[in-house]
């Protein structure tokens, strides 16, 4: 039977259904110890019965209950990180500002204006005294000559305020508090300058210590190996994880050429790490027992790898992957590649259950899946009668069964496609390989000045022809498809009609053919159903920017972007906040208007605007800021306030008649406070952005 040949994966799968019904539902409930020790002995009382041959027609209650049993298990897993079953959770004491002793448990992050720390609160301090507690927290250094020099391990007096991570302001924005949930952090905490005291330093006496300050001399060997620039930054990248030098310049060449996994540490450098050092120790495969301590090796340095890099998910698959491999080569037992994936998997889930969540995660075993499963069928397709050719018709295979397997998540997060993904892999998957081994000689020989110099030049040619190859991918035209927007249910489809296909494919079967035309239909009637609700909406969005004003007037696949100077030319602001909305409603026009500009929509006469004012599909909308004021009586629907302006709402009436009064986010929240209470007490209503996150109104149902 199936199951038989993959007994992992029939324990993987409702082990993996408990941790994401954990996670889906948010119901954080601990079992009870009894429910497992009652599963357990009725496992082993069937299990008896069916070897005596008294309950075989029975015999399916076995893995019902082992299903069951893994369920829970999953299930439990993951409740278990849940802060409010940890009795000594710290924020349960952090009401209000306090001391408390920190340990870093990351590299810091530098940023414009702080250094973003990950720390574990080991003690903090109440009313009653000093508790030993537990958790971790996002802490933020104002930036300056003491936090800039902060290392993993340091141990740290704070005194600070821990606040809850905010959700999204935003519709569609990236939700950062979801992100910090899923690695079990909840709190965040601002620390100024003169308010910590460093207690202890880590001396790379921990193992976690000892990578990152091997990483640190790593790099900076290949810094005076005279690497620099970009060449420095993908090469640091590539080797070793770090990405702190990455410039947007070259990540949007990756991104946008189908290059990006090159950047990230995964399997095909862990698989380059473990060939050279199978390699370099294959001498002891001649011993009589030398294939334990090879294998005992091996490992050792893989995992010293995988932490030296920063354990991302995907270098993590790689790793429990190859350490599988290696154990079962020791053992003289071959693993299957599918119950590898599945006990790889079983392994890190159990570790940190949330990982399932991570993207690189989802990617990776997605892509690993594809190849091992539809590369075959593409290879065996065509068979070259030249060896060159037929190499490179296996790269391609390869890198056609990895897009399939991933392509539908890559939309779903990144909304975007790149055209040349097939030239890129088979010019930048060799160079990569090579840029790799010579980083790794460049590392090993820096003790050998006429070899390293050799090396290194070397490496940097190819580093240069590397990035020159992605960059020129990436500036061809029609590189990229980008603002593509698929909900969940869509990439479900599209998964769907993979998996149909290929049974199609495969077994040249008429049901699987009619089920690809009945998926295939269903995502015809999705995409059409949203294009033609794109083409009749009409929307006002006023988003919650901190410190801007931004307001999209959204007319079909149309937007009139009204926002403050400073905004419209802040690239990187409006893609962090704005672009997944106008992407999710399919806008593929927008008109930026600065906010005391004029401006008449030529096309459809929806949308007109005067400093101060806007007309848009029935609606009137005001501005009021330090810059814009009306100094006559206009009735409205909606009235803005924005910049701080100094008024009060009763001199605002004066002015103004309108059903709604907005304060977006270019507001302090002093002048805001201010502004609730005298609309509280004029009973005037009112939406505060800040507070309830970006205003939206659906013009036409407000409208009917």
């Amino acid at each position: 039977m199936f199951w038989n040949r993959y007994p992992l994966i029939r324990l993987m799968l409702p082990f993996l259904c408990g941790v994401l019904t954990e996670v889906v539902l948010s119901i954080h409930i601990l079992i009870p110890l009894y429910v497992f020790l009652l599963l357990l002995a009725l496992m082993s009382a069937f299990t008896f019965f069916l070897q005596k041959k008294l309950a075989f027609s029975l015999r399916w209650l076995t893995g019902m209950l082992i299903t069951i049993f893994f369920i829970l298990a999953g299930y439990q897993v993951a409740a278990l990180r849940a802060p409010e079953n940890n009795n000594d959770f710290f924020a349960k004491y952090t009401q209000e500002p306090t001391y408390a002793i920190i340990t870093l448990t990351e590299p810091p992050q530098l940023k414009e204006k702080s250094c973003k720390m990950i720390a574990e609160v080991n003690h903090v301090r109440d009313s009653t005294g000093w508790k030993s507690t537990s958790g971790k927290a996002v802490i933020y250094f104002e930036k300056d000559s003491f936090s800039e020099k902060l290392k993993y391990g340091d141990k740290l007096l704070i005194k600070a305020f821990f606040t809850e991570v905010m959700p999204p302001a935003n519709p569609m924005e990236f939700n950062y508090k979801q992100y910090l949930a899923h690695r079990g952090i909840f709190y965040q905490a601002y620390v100024k300058s003169n308010t910590h005291l460093l207690i202890a330093v880590d001396e790379g006496g921990s193992i976690p210590g000892f990578a990152y300050r091997l990483r640190d001399k790593l790099l900076k060997i290949l810094s005076e190996e005279g690497i620099s620039g970009s060449e420095y930054a993908v090469i640091s990248a590539m080797l070793l994880g770090n990405t702190d030098n990455l410039d947007p310049e070259t990540i949007k060449s990756y991104q946008g050429s189908g290059a990006m996994h090159i950047l990230s540490i995964s399997g095909l450098h862990v698989g380059v790490v473990f060939i050279v050092l199978n390699f370099l120790l294959q001498f002891l495969d001649k011993f009589r027992h030398g294939k334990i301590p090879k294998a005992i090796l091996l490992l050792l340095c893989i995992w010293l790898y995988a932490l030296i890099t920063g354990m991302s998910p995907s270098v993590l698959r790689a790793t429990a992957m190859f350490s599988f491999v290696i154990v079962g080569k020791a053992f003289r037992q071959p693993p299957n590649i599918y119950n590898t994936l599945a006990a790889s998997a079983l392994l890190l889930i159990l570790f940190n259950p949330f990982i399932i969540t991570a993207v690189g995660f989802q990617l990776s075993y997605l892509a690993v899946i594809g190849i091992v499963t539809i590369y075959p069928f593409i290879y065996k397709a065509w068979s070259p009668k030249y060896k060159i050719i037929d190499k490179v018709w296996s790269l391609i295979a390869v890198s056609l069964a990895a897009q399939l397997a991933t392509f539908p998540l890559c939309l779903l997060y990144f909304h975007q496609f790149p055209n040349y993904f097939l030239l890129a892999n088979i010019v930048a998957v060799p160079l990569s390989g090579l840029v790799i081994y010579l980083g790794l000689a460049a590392l090993a020989l820096s003790a050998v000045p006429v070899l390293s110099a050799l090396i290194s030049k070397a490496l940097v040619f190819s580093l240069k022809l590397l990035n020159g190859s992605v960059d020129f991918i990436e500036k061809l035209p029609y590189s990229v498809s980008d603002a593509i927007y698929i909900s969940f249910a869509g990439m479900i489809l599209i998964y769907l009609l993979i998996i149909m296909l290929s049974f199609f494919l495969y077994k040249k079967s008429g049901k699987a053919f009619s089920g690809s035309l009945a998926v295939l239909f269903i995502l015809l009637i999705f995409v059409s159903f949203r294009q033609a609700h794109s083409l009749e909406q009409k929307l006002i969005v006023v988003y919650n920017i901190n410190k801007h004003t931004a307001v999209d007037f959204v007319d079909g696949q149309r937007c009139f972007f009204v926002g403050d100077s400073l905004l419209l030319n802040d690239a990187k602001k409006q893609a962090f906040h704005i672009y997944n909305e106008r992407v999710h409603l399919k806008v593929d026009e927008v008109t930026p208007i600065m906010l005391n500009a004029s401006y008449e929509d030529s096309k459809k006469n929806t949308f007109y605007k005067k400093a101060g004012f806007v007309y848009f599909a029935g609606k009137k909308l005001g501005f009021i800021s330090k810059t814009v004021f009306n100094t006559k009586l206009i009735t409205l629907d909606y009235l803005l306030l924005l910049q701080n302006v100094d008024m009060k709402i009763e001199d605002i009436m004066k002015q103004y008649k309108f059903k709604l009064l907005i304060m977006d986010a270019s507001n302090s929240v002093r002048n805001i406070e201010k502004w609730i209470q005298e609309c509280n007490n004029l009973g005037i209503p009112y939406y505060v952005t800040r507070r309830a996150g970006a205003w939206i109104e659906n013009v036409n149902h407000s409208n009917k």
